[in-house]
């Protein structure tokens, strides 16, 4: 029997509809769709967590449909993920660019300069490239907790120095207009 009529036949007896279903496994309906009719297979992860939801053992779910069996078996690793790609990326690309940097005797804060602008235009293309709808569903509460304190951390230099140098500023202002008089 086929994962896809097992998929589809344990979610109508759930009374889910592919996009709670979708939903619920945090992926796409047409996901959903395409293992149904049989034109594409979960991934193993996927297995589990249908498995885990529907309450049956994954033996039930893929006995008898060869093709997903052969794949699950066959050693075929996943490819690597997105965000591993981004991070293992960044860490080359600064630890060359590091290099470079060293190699040339150019200062940090040189580089610094020159880079502003480019990582503010960066950052917000990636803000527009995101798929929020999904990425919100993928945070766990310890995630938003560990990212709120990273982000923190992060500011806090910036933070600190504009505040001291309007603060400063504002205290110059003041000092000057008090010894005009």
């Amino acid at each position: 029997m086929k994962i896809g009529y097992q998929i589809q036949t344990y979610r109508e007896q759930h009374s889910l509809s592919q996009t709670q279903l979708a939903d619920k496994l945090h992926i796409s309906r047409q996901s959903i769709s395409k293992w149904e009719s049989g034109l594409a297979l979960p991934t193993f992860a996927n297995v589990v967590a249908i498995s885990n939801l529907f309450n049956i053992s994954i033996d039930d779910l893929v006995r008898g449909d060869m093709s997903l069996m052969n794949s699950l078996t066959a050693g075929n690793k996943e490819p690597l993920s997105r965000v591993f790609k981004i991070v293992v990326g960044g860490l080359v690309l600064g630890i060359i660019m590091y290099i470079i940097l060293i190699s040339l005797h150019v200062k940090v804060a040189t580089f610094s300069d020159w880079t502003s602008l480019p990582v503010i235009v960066l950052f917000i293309g990636l803000l527009f490239t995101i798929n929020w709808r999904q990425f919100n569903r993928s945070l766990s509460t310890k995630t938003v907790v560990l990212g709120i304190i990273l982000l923190g951390l992060v500011l806090v230099p910036d933070i600190y120095e504009n505040v001291s140098a309007a603060l400063h500023g504002a205290m110059d202002e003041f000092q000057a207009g008090y010894n005009s008089f």
